[in-house]
């Protein structure tokens, strides 16, 4: 199963692609805007085996997609980055979702937000998911502006509240941001 945004199309991660993925996150000309020193001293980067405990088997695979998914973004058949979305909460209807992208070379081309909304309008249809959360570091400029060209918006909740519902962040400064569907 491919699923076609406008400029990407993203098809589901498989065992195979686990490791590529982990490099773009941990290894890539990228990787210092998201996390590690010297920017995110407080966000380091995982090692493979952290990677692997927070990344499941079911992450690649169609054994469980209640409990998550990674999709590879393709543009043009080639690999660019990779979209996941957690946990969906049935009961109040929302995920949480991640992205990254390979390379520096891939960023500010639109491939992201296409990708966001893509899996938003997926998940929408096919789980009944009608919110999203996202939840990047106030410091990643760029990312929060992909996700507000994919229609996410700030979170108008105090803190406490925004952790009771959603957790706690990754980083000292995250930034909660939303986007519903109806």
């Amino acid at each position: 199963m491919i699923i076609y945004g406008e400029q990407v199309a993203l098809r589901p991660a498989i065992g195979q692609d686990k490791r590529v993925i982990y490099e773009w996150l941990a290894n890539s000309d990228i990787t210092t805007s998201m996390m590690g020193s010297p920017q995110f001293p407080d966000h380091p980067i995982p090692t493979w085996e952290e990677f692997c405990s927070d990344y499941k088997p079911h992450y690649f695979s169609d054994s469980a997609p209640e409990l998550g998914r990674c999709f590879m973004i393709l543009v043009d058949d080639k690999p660019v980055g990779q979209v996941n979305y957690n946990s969906i909460d049935k009961h109040n209807s929302w995920t949480a979702l991640d992205i990254w992208m390979s390379c520096e070379a891939n960023c500010g081309k639109g491939y992201g937000s296409d990708a966001i909304k893509t899996l938003c309008e997926y998940l929408f249809r096919d789980f009944g998911v009608t919110e999203f959360v996202i939840e990047p570091s106030a410091r990643n400029s760029r990312a929060i502006r992909a996700y507000e060209k994919a229609g996410f918006q700030y979170m108008n909740l105090p803190p406490e509240e925004i952790e009771a519902k959603y957790g706690r962040g990754d980083y000292y400064d995250s930034v909660w941001l939303i986007k519903e569907m109806s």
